[in-house]
């Protein structure tokens, strides 16, 4: 079946969409969230809670990291699809440069693996793979605009979407996944929203032997392996995908459990959550709800999982969006999404493969945005003179990665999560009444 121009413009939507519905309450666990926010069904204000369990502000509605990437890629491919590389590249340079401070030029994102890939483009050719070897999913996003512009899967789509990944990533997991991604975008615009549950199987088969490819591909290009778990990781991919074929039907929690069992596999850090910084285990998480949902656009029980939830929120995103269209979108997140009209031209742009020419021009409109984000957030920036009650410290899921006790050493590990959680009580006792 041939995409529509709803199905293309949902997907680049839907991905935005996700992305800053997620953006909001990234990197907090979903007790906290559940208790702050409740159920997660649009745009959330932090405003009461920075400094409290957000380190920063972030503005309502407004799209991160994720989408910008796909915004570079989109806006190279449009401009030159013959060396979409090349001009992807410079709209990452470009984007990198200036930008308020506490900001990694007009990025809207933490992550020290994006600037570093970006601050090594300048020391070697495009045609050699990246040095830095990181999987946190931090450049799924890439392979979204590409598989929009092409729209069917082919090996043209499958070599651009490995090729593009390479440039920001030598680690399998990220580039295997980055074409896992562009063909799911692909399979998912090929069909309707109620032939989902029936066909997963199908699905997750035909996703076995696009990652078999990959990682073919991969490790052809890649002779030598030096880290032991980027050797282990090489096959990472096609083997835990069959492994979901066995588990989509298995109840929820079972499967997130056994996600993180076969994501610390694979890895070089404990992983304790599906949606921890994984690309493996979040991409798998990402798949078990998309192939198990309701026909409907609603992202809460994903978003719910919290922590990564900036990067589950654009995956879904745009699979619920290819899958079911703009018009599935609820009005509220439509006009709620700051930049909202950019996000559709560029979409529109994706689907005829060439951009308006009212489109703004991405660097500027990336850096207004940045801009204007740290200009509000200045206004909310907790005051250090104003001692209101003790310093709180909501349910992050980076506390987690502190140094705790192993449990070969019983009496000190049971001693760590009696405290562990007396002080979870404590906190959230001790909640400001202005936090709801």
């Amino acid at each position: 079946m041939d995409s529509n121009p709803e199905e293309v413009m949902g997907c680049f939507l839907g991905m935005a969409v996700g992305d800053a519905m997620g953006r909001a309450v990234k990197g907090l666990k979903p007790e906290a969230i559940r208790q702050i926010f409740g159920t997660i069904e649009d745009y959330k204000d932090v405003r009461n809670i920075i400094g409290k369990g957000t380190r920063n502000y972030r503005m309502q509605g407004l799209y991160g990291a994720p989408t910008q990437c796909a915004l570079a890629v989109c806006d190279g491919i449009l401009k030159n699809k013959k060396k979409f590389i090349e001009e992807t590249v410079n709209n990452f340079k470009n984007l990198s440069n200036g930008g308020p401070e506490n900001y990694f030029g007009a990025f809207r994102s933490s992550e020290s693996h994006l600037w570093k890939s970006v601050n090594l483009l300048d020391d070697r050719l495009l045609t050699e793979p990246t040095l830095l070897s990181s999987a946190t999913g931090s450049f799924t996003s890439l392979s979204v605009p590409l598989a929009l512009f092409y729209k069917n899967w082919s090996k043209t789509l499958a070599s651009q979407c490995f090729q593009l990944a390479m440039v920001f990533s030598s680690h399998p997991l990220e580039i295997v996944g980055s074409v896992l991604n562009g063909f799911l975008v692909t399979r998912f615009l090929s069909m309707e929203g109620s032939e989902l549950v029936q066909k997963r199987k199908e699905i997750l088969q035909e996703a076995v032997e696009v990652c078999i490819q990959a990682e073919m591909e991969y490790q052809s290009s890649f002779k030598l392996f030096e880290n032991e778990w980027v050797v282990k990781s090489k096959n990472a991919f096609s083997h835990t995908l069959q492994g979901l074929i066995v588990q989509i039907e298995k109840p929820e929690k079972e499967v997130l459990q056994w996600i993180v069992e076969n994501a610390n596999g694979y890895s070089n850090r404990e992983i304790r959550y599906a949606s921890q910084g994984c690309v493996l285990s979040l991409m798998l998480l990402a798949l078990y709800w998309i192939l198990n949902r309701e026909n409907d656009f609603s992202l809460s029980s994903i978003l719910r999982q919290g922590r990564e939830t900036e990067k589950l929120g654009s995956l879904v995103g745009a699979w619920t969006g290819a899958l079911q269209g703009a018009q599935a979108i609820p009005e509220n997140l439509k006009t709620g999404l700051v930049n909202g009209r950019e996000i559709r031209l560029r979409g529109d742009a994706l689907f005829h493969r060439r951009m308006k020419k009212n489109a703004k021009v991405l660097v500027d409109m990336e850096m207004a945005l940045t801009n204007k984000e740290t200009e509000e957030g200045k206004r909310y920036l907790p005051k250090e003179t104003r001692k209101v009650l003790k310093s709180i410290n909501i349910d992050s899921w980076e506390d987690d990665e502190d140094i705790v006790p192993t449990k070969e050493n019983r009496a000190q590990w049971r001693k760590f999560q009696k405290e562990k959680t007396k002080a979870k009580r404590d906190r959230r006792k001790n909640l400001p009444s202005d936090f709801f």
